[in-house]
């Protein structure tokens, strides 16, 4: 599946139905209204039966951030997994010959992201069980692998803290941004070309960091300071580490360290298993005949 396959944004939001984890809450700071649209078809001159789609909304990943709330313009079930992922199912009994429908989402999120504070001196922090799952090679994160390895161990320092800074400026000035690459590439196509797009740059600071014994994911999703129209081309990668008792925020190719946490709103976390209906898709899978697109 291709990385921005799909997730087309539309400035309206039409027939909503409801469904809310929570009260509606009143616009405030930390709460961030979001919308985007997902369009089906179907291309051939016969009907198509059992259609279904899965696709990832916000995660519930709090404290930092809580999906509060979800209208789509069709019936729609939510879906959950241990990660902390929600995922919107969607299905049609038929889906008429040459017909085309556009699926509005709306979601509201609350985000409340931890003042950072003291980050040297509680580095030192033995991480969480939940924390540590996040520590083991996995496909496109190859800490493992000796060049990897190799690397890893020159910027290691003596504290959790210092060497993630030491990874994140290493791979800033490593790293050549070679725009908008469809594929996923890896970690050690990263180490190795020293090129790729936002999600190699991730890759390489996750497996950097997981070959040093620190708990590192790649997250997916989007980097909006206000409310906004999701854009299927504005969908980013980005680092997370697990240091000073918390999740922090590495950004290496939009240059944010531990900065600016409040504006990411995560969809997915990145697993090399299949955790949820999505599968080893980065947005959505579909079942059936049916295309999904602008």
């Amino acid at each position: 599946m291709k990385r921005r396959a799909c997730l087309v944004g539309l400035a309206g939001l039409v027939g909503l139905t409801l469904f809310a984890t929570a009260a509606p809450v009143a616009a405030s700071a930390g709460v961030r209204r979001l919308r985007m649209t997902m369009t089906i078809s179907n291309p051939h001159p016969h009907s198509l039966q059992a259609q279904r789609l899965w696709c990832y909304l916000p995660a519930d990943l709090p404290p930092s951030q809580v999906l509060q709330q979800v209208q789509v313009s069709m019936p729609y079930q939510i879906e959950s997994d241990e990660f902390g992922h929600r995922i919107l199912a969607l299905q049609w009994a038929e889906v008429p010959a040459l017909a085309q429908y556009v699926i509005s989402i709306g979601m509201e999120i609350k985000q409340g992201v931890p003042a950072i504070s003291n980050v040297a001196v509680s580095s030192a922090a033995v991480p969480s069980t939940a924390a540590r799952r996040w520590l083991a090679a996995e496909r496109f994160i190859e800490s493992k692998e000796p060049r990897l390895q190799a690397a890893a161990l020159t910027l290691q320092r003596s504290t959790p803290s210092e060497t993630a800074r030491a990874i994140y400026d290493w791979v800033q000035q490593h790293m050549h941004y070679a725009g908008y690459v469809a594929d996923d590439l890896g970690a050690l196509y990263a180490l190795t070309r020293a090129s790729g797009d936002c999600t190699e740059y991730a890759y390489l600071v996750v497996a950097l960091a997981r070959a040093l014994g620190i708990p590192a994911r790649m997250v997916g999703g989007y980097v909006q300071a206000e409310d906004a129209v999701l854009r299927a081309q504005d969908y980013h990668n980005w680092a997370e580490l697990y240091f000073a008792g918390r999740w922090q925020l590495l950004d290496a190719q939009k240059g944010n360290y531990l900065q600016g946490a409040e504006q990411y709103v995560a969809f997915r976390l990145y697993r090399a298993e299949v955790v949820n209906a999505v599968g080893l898709a980065h947005r959505f899978r579909h079942e059936g005949q049916m295309q999904v697109g602008a």
